[in-house]
């Protein structure tokens, strides 16, 4: 019997060490390799680095102007990576492949606790980790991996308290409040929402009422206490900061006509084939395995807690008036856990989980055909130039070789194949993406360099000028935070306002009074400046281009007479 203990112990040691190898390889060994991309990844990026630069950890900017759309936990983050590992993109993107992999050993933890099945949480995590959105996001610096990083071990936490009790519950209550507090540093009240729409219906479903009443307060308690210090430090600082970022990032985002991101109910319906590729394909046999043996599961109150943990989330997304695909990142760890159960439930349709394989590999012949399509056939259609031949072939390769994977895998009757081919599929075109990316989306979405080549080639002293939707990479470029901003404020919007701005958002007469003040200004666009600035410029302006970024240099050889400060009204 030990010897049979061992050996079973010893064989979940290789497969955790084969998830590790899986993670290493898809979210981390090719993290560097593509450029920073606009607008997200500068932006977070360019906040941390002003967070080192100024030392001021309590209150977000970007250009050196206010930023209140987020806390700052997940700029302190990208901070300590920029610090550990420079500025670069595999820094900026760090934390957040790093938080994939704490919801990844959410998801293995999880599947340990829950399940008697010793196959469930490997095959969970393995689940989890070659599902398309998991790792797009993962490899993308954005806030939402942190934040499902952390409001899901709140969760996982919190379920933990459900099935002990005393001391161990109080304990496992406070490191739920934990998850929650650092949730809401992450994202704000979204933090503690999630938490309730998933937690309080189990709870109360599954008669765990005194739980839900009096206990969950130990929580919320601890929540606050993790909040307060930067809640207090930031209106100390900044009064108008709660209001701003309650009304505007929550109220307004969620239910406003005008809400920022807008899209129909159906939005993330329409997506989930996509985001969710490929095991959401093999949900109709794993849902269906599930109710087969709904009467002698052992597991009905925890597929209960994991159906409602995907769904609740997915359907309070879709009700919101703004959407991004991100925001449903939170529910692919419960999702994960559903389909290993189900796929490990006996009798499973294999019938089912060839439809849906079928269904993958059209999916796959589709998109062959899309890129065929684009690259040979249409005109007047971004696609691989005459010198990219080698990146065109290499994603051509990586779908056909996923295609072959899936159509082994689809004539195997061993579930163990038919699962390790859909992960092993996915896993070819996950490593290659950032390889292929055609350099027509570079220049739509890279500017970096050309911005840092514009900015080299200015002389020392020049005034930097940009339009509001390109301020986040221009900051990050030129590593300044003094950029003056015309034609819009973009998202610099609301620090443009506040007091210590004057003067840093420039009218059309104040961008005239600033070439004519005799300094040199290297003015930076996003796609074409209004008419009205470049009209302003004088005839023996420097110009220079990459896809839809402009740099314009003036060059004055007299020195300048007027200080910059002075030349600015307000916005």
């Amino acid at each position: 019997m030990t010897t049979s203990v061992n050996a079973g112990e010893h064989g979940q040691m290789h497969v955790r060490i084969l998830l590790l190898f899986l993670f290493v390889v898809l979210y981390l060994a090719f993290l560097g390799v593509r450029p920073l991309f606009i607008p997200d990844e500068v932006r977070y990026g360019e906040i941390a680095r002003e967070m080192i630069a100024t030392g001021d950890w309590i209150v977000p900017r970007l250009n050196g102007l206010l930023y209140f759309e987020k806390p700052p936990l997940g700029h302190w983050l990208n901070a300590i990576s920029l610090y550990l590992f420079g500025e670069n993109p595999f820094a900026v993107r760090f934390a957040s492949a790093m938080a994939t992999g704490v919801s990844a050993m959410t998801v293995y933890v999880l599947g340990r606790r829950l399940f008697t099945d010793s196959r469930i949480a490997p095959l969970a995590t393995f689940v989890f980790l070659t599902m398309f959105e998991v790792q797009a996001i993962g490899t993308f610096s954005v806030l939402d991996s942190i934040f499902s990083a952390v409001v899901n071990v709140g969760i996982a936490c919190f379920i933990f308290a459900a099935f002990v009790e005393g001391r161990r519950q109080v304990a496992w209550l406070v490191y739920a409040g934990i998850g929650f507090g650092v949730a809401f540093l992450t994202k704000g009240f979204l933090g503690l929402a999630l938490p309730v729409l998933v937690l309080a219906p189990w709870l109360m479903l599954t008669g765990r009422n005194r739980l839900l009443l009096v206990r969950s307060w130990i929580a919320v308690a601890a929540a606050g206490i993790i909040v307060a210090p930067w809640a207090i430090a930031i209106h100390q600082s900044q009064p108008d900061f709660w209001r701003y970022f309650f009304w505007v990032e929550h109220i307004q985002r969620f239910a406003a006509d005008n809400a920022q991101h807008k899209q129909p109910m159906y939005f993330y319906l329409v997506f989930l084939p996509v985001v969710a590729f490929p095991w959401i394909f093999f949900l109709p046999a794993a849902t269906r395995a599930l109710r087969s043996n709904a009467g002698i599961s052992p597991h009905g109150r925890v597929i209960l807690l994991i159906s409602l943990w995907a769904i609740l989330p997915f359907a309070f997304f879709s009700i919101a008036n703004g959407k991004l695909i991100t925001y449903i990142l939170p529910c692919f760890v419960p999702l994960s856990l559903m389909l290993a159960a189900g796929l490990t439930q006996k009798p499973i349709s294999m019938r089912m989980l060839r439809y849906g394989m079928v269904g993958c590999i059209l999916l796959l012949a589709l998109a062959v055909a899309a890129v065929a399509y684009i690259s040979f056939i249409a005109a007047d259609v971004p696609k691989y130039g005459p010198d990219e031949q080698g990146k065109l072939a290499l994603i051509l390769v990586a779908l056909m070789a996923a295609i072959g994977l899936l159509i082994f895998g689809g004539y195997r009757n061993n579930l163990q194949i038919r699962l390790l081919s859909m992960g092993l599929a996915m896993s070819v075109i996950l490593v290659v993406l950032p390889w292929v990316i055609p350099e027509v989306t570079k220049e739509r979405k890279a500017p970096v360099a050309f911005l840092q080549k514009s900015y080299a080639e200015a002389p020392g002293d020049v005034v930097v000028v940009t339009n509001g939707s390109l301020v986040r990479a221009a900051s990050w470029a030129t590593k300044r935070d003094d950029i003056y901003v015309i034609d819009g404020g973009g998202e610099t919007t609301y620090g443009l306002s506040a007091d210590d701005a004057v003067g840093r958002y420039l009218s059309g007469s104040d961008f005239s009074n600033l070439l004519d003040s005799g300094s040199d200004v290297l003015l930076l666009c996003i796609r074409l400046c209004s008419d009205d600035t470049l009209d302003r410029l004088p005839p023996d302006v420097k110009t220079s281009s990459y896809g839809s970024f402009s740099s314009y240099l003036v060059v004055r050889n007299e020195p300048a007479n007027t200080p910059v400060a002075a030349i600015a009204g307000t916005p």
